[in-house]
């Protein structure tokens, strides 16, 4: 599949939060996300704050606006409300639940991260990586222990900043993904779990022998660049035989998890249960990963979005049990969803409690007047309350970015 150019790549307009304007009292100013509604003026005609103004920004940049705008007899403020949420407050949620919601270490992420694109620095240099592929077992092993002590997986995935990362990244969040849908399939098979993680960690391996030029082109693939690309699956089989991996099942994974249910994968062509459970997981992991990762030649899929495209395709592209284990794990409303309550607060979803798909756990982050809350506040929706989702806002994406520090 060619995400430049398959509908399925397409992202659905975002909706934003209705925009309301509230008179906040000065007091209560600190609350509120958005922008001034109208100009300020002084019964003099001065004008002291323009319309537009950010109101966070105003009050770090201008400590003392609120006690000039009492001189002036301005007691409340007219605000365009914005109900969305900041990267920075989603980091800041992630850190409030981080003591209830176990994630992934991030060192033992980027420890996998940096030997995976050793391994394929060596593969594209002398096409084998012996002792990279032996290291980088280890880290698979670490990695399955990890991801079954991990009850949000979606917490686990790691968000891509620069094109140059997606490659790496991309292998460990379906590395990730892959283990803990095999976890949920079979609970306790351990040596499942390990396997698919280091299939997943291996499963685009040939891509080192695919020119960059095509795994980066923004635009749309010709029909000869796409017949290069589809060779990734034959060359990442031969590099990982190259350097020692034996295992079927893990070769499995890098050869056929372009395969299709319905028989119109490739490189094989083979349908069904021909398709080994290993690849059948990876294929279900590396769609969904790919659809909701941000490319230079596409904007990232809301979580949601790309759910509902691979169960529409259960049956047909993919295995209907993974699909359905898939579902169970991240949910109607994934770990990262901004969500409007029927109250009219939005919050974040952090999880899901009893497998109850329509009522998870919302962080909130704005009460139903536009203020941020006072305290950190989670509400499970699944325990009685009168409120339910409206609608999803946004999606925040993966819970963490993993990328090297260079400062």
């Amino acid at each position: 599949m060619d995400y430049r150019s398959s509908e399925a790549t397409r992202s659905a307009a975002r909706e934003t939060a209705e925009e309301k304007v509230v008179y906040v009292p000065l007091d209560d100013l600190a609350r509120y996300r958005g922008k001034v509604a109208e100009d300020i003026i002084s019964e003099e005609g001065a004008l002291l704050l323009p319309r537009g103004s950010d109101v966070p920004v105003m009050l770090k940049t201008m400590p003392g606006i609120t006690k000039t705008l009492r001189q002036w007899n301005k007691e409340f403020i007219p605000v365009q409300v914005s109900s969305g949420i900041t990267e920075e407050e989603f980091e800041a949620t992630l850190r409030a639940i981080e003591p209830k919601t176990r994630m992934l270490d991030p060192s033992l992420a980027m420890r996998a991260i940096d030997q995976v694109e050793e391994v394929y620095s060596r593969i594209s240099e002398d096409g084998v990586s012996r002792e990279g592929i032996e290291t980088l077992e280890k880290e698979a092993d670490r990695l399955a222990r990890d991801v079954m002590l991990s009850p949000q997986i979606l917490l686990c995935l790691g968000k891509v900043k620069d094109s140059d990362e997606y490659t790496f990244i991309h292998s460990l969040n379906v590395a990730l993904l892959s283990g803990y849908l095999a976890s949920v399939i079979h609970p306790g098979d351990e040596e499942l779990v390990k396997t698919v993680t280091f299939g997943g960690l291996l499963h685009d391996l040939g891509k080192a022998k695919v020119p960059r030029e095509i795994l980066n082109k923004p635009g749309r693939l010709t029909t000869q660049e796409f017949d290069i690309m589809k060779t990734h699956p034959i060359h990442g089989m031969v590099a990982a035989v190259a350097s020692g991996v034996s295992d079927r099942r893990i070769l499995s994974v890098v050869r056929n998890h372009h395969e299709r249910w319905g028989g119109d994968g490739y490189p094989d062509g083979l349908r069904e249960n021909r398709i080994s459970l290993h690849a059948r997981i990876a294929a279900v992991a590396d769609v969904f990963d790919a659809l909701t990762a941000k490319r230079v030649y596409k904007d990232p899929m809301r979580s949601r979005e790309a759910v509902s495209m691979i169960l529409e395709s259960s049956g047909s592209s993919f295995d209907g049990a993974i699909v359905r284990a898939l579902l169970v794990s991240v949910g109607l409303y994934p770990v990262g969803t901004v969500v409007e309550l029927s109250d009219y607060s939005v919050g974040v979803v952090t999880g899901v409690r009893n497998k109850d798909l329509l009522r998870p756990q919302v962080f909130l982050s704005v009460d139903p007047r536009g203020r941020r809350p006072e305290a950190p506040t989670i509400i499970d929706l699944s325990l009685g309350t009168d409120l339910f989702i409206r609608r999803s806002l946004d999606d925040m994406g993966k819970g963490v970015v993993y990328g090297r520090d260079e400062s």
